[in-house]
């Protein structure tokens, strides 16, 4: 009611609520949070400006952490930091200092805010929060949940013919919520490794049985997005990955579906957009080769904190694209996780980003031994929403968007919850 509003007295009273609802259930104000991250595109107005409604229930979520902390500190977790954590306050501190090289400080400013400290805000409240067995999936199932509904829309708009892209040959991409097919591809990516794994390993019938109907809608507007890096890479990589964690013959079933997948896909490399796929000459491949280049130079050229925070776009389009690839001089990223770290924040921003993985992975590998197949389950699915991460992430965005942001560290908290709640249950 608070986001859909046109009444200043309604809005007042519905924000009123929800703000008493956060303060009294961080454990509802969290869950709410993954499931708005898709919508960050659709901003409430407040106050004479616009927050996205992720933005404004991280808020708000933080306010009610903060309370907590003060009147009742045992309601938080005391720890000692981990490396996963060190490596989160050290991704803050480079894209912090990453500011004082940026050309353009004020959208800079806005991405340190959006990008990196709210999502990492999101995970430490994640991180220090009592939550107990029903929060977490609770928790999963709105991410699940945000999924599905930009699934819907976007088939029910693909149905009826509205906001679709028209691609090569009339070809027609579903896009939902987004600005691109690809967003699609994204962030459902992430999501359908989860719910596939607790499908095929979860021990609650209910709701495999829910992830399981669900799944339907979220692979189909995958597919109608037509995005190459989801079907081609992240999709694949995440599913077999899947198979491999799983062990035994789970790995010969994940290589013989995507095998299957493989041949009934045979009729789309004959379509133009997929016909195209390795022409050096013209099409996505010819400007990514040329985008990399560029990305490159600009990474040579500033290599230790690189352009700053979102600056990319105004030095790309400004020094480094190449005269083959005018025709797309609007390009805000490098479309390569390792160079996007690499432009963005430099060598620094490199190693936090490797930090980040291998203290994820470090922790997140043994889970896969879990005697609880709930949890187990749960594991799997979010080492395989990474794998989504790192492969699709290789010719596409991969953290530096607002929703991709808010997953890859809602993926790092519920590890983390699972590892300090499971770390007993191991099987040696």
């Amino acid at each position: 009611m608070f986001y859909f509003s046109p009444w200043p007295l309604l809005t007042l009273i519905a924000g009123l609520a929800l703000t008493v609802l956060i303060l009294l259930r961080l454990d509802l104000g969290l869950p709410l949070v993954a499931a708005a991250a898709p919508f960050y595109l659709y901003p409430r107005a407040l106050l004479g400006k616009e927050f996205s409604m992720v933005e404004i229930l991280t808020l708000l979520c933080a306010l009610s952490w903060g309370v907590r902390r003060i009147l009742n500190p045992k309601s938080l977790i005391p720890q000692f930091p981990n490396s996963l954590d060190l490596a989160a306050l050290f991704f803050v501190l480079i894209a912090s200092a990453s500011l004082f090289v940026a050309d353009y400080r004020h959208v800079a400013l806005r991405e340190l805010r959006v990008l990196i400290l709210e999502p990492v805000l999101f995970y430490l409240m994640l991180r220090t929060s009592r939550l107990n067995r029903q929060a977490i999936w609770r928790m999963v199932d709105f991410f699940v949940l945000g999924a599905v509904i930009v699934a819907l829309i976007g088939l029910a708009q693909y149905a009826l013919g509205v906001n679709i892209i028209t691609a090569e040959e009339g070809f027609r991409r579903l896009r939902s919520v987004y600005g691109s097919p690809n967003s699609v591809g994204l962030y459902l990516g992430r999501v359908l490794p989860l719910l596939v794994a607790v499908v095929l390993f979860g021990a609650s019938r209910g709701r495999r049985i829910v992830y399981g109907l669900v799944t339907v809608p979220l692979g189909l507007a995958v597919l109608l997005s037509f995005s190459k890096g989801a079907l081609l890479l992240g999709v694949p990589l995440s599913l077999l990955s899947l198979g491999a964690l799983a062990g035994g013959w789970w790995l010969w079933g994940s290589l013989s579906a995507l095998g299957a997948a493989g041949v009934a896909a045979i009729p789309l490399l004959r379509t133009p957009r997929f016909g195209s796929l390795f022409d050096t000459q013209s099409g996505t491949l010819f400007f990514r080769l040329h985008l990399w280049r560029s990305s490159w130079a600009m990474f040579r050229e500033h290599p230790w904190l690189g352009v700053g925070p979102d600056n990319f776009l105004y030095h790309y389009r400004g020094r480094y694209i190449l005269p083959a690839a005018w025709e797309e001089p609007n390009l805000s990223q490098a479309h390569n996780v390792l160079l996007d770290y690499a432009t963005r924040m430099g060598l620094a921003g490199l190693a936090a980003g490797a930090w980040l993985q291998i203290a994820f992975w470090r922790l997140a590998l043994p889970l896969r031994r879990l005697t609880d197949p709930d949890h187990r389950a749960l594991a799997l699915g979010l080492m395989a929403s990474m794998v989504n991460f790192l492969a699709h992430g290789l010719v596409d965005a991969s953290y530096f968007l607002v929703d991709l942001a808010f997953a890859f560290f809602l993926t790092l908290g519920l590890i983390q919850w699972l590892a300090r709640s499971e770390s007993n249950e191991l099987e040696i």
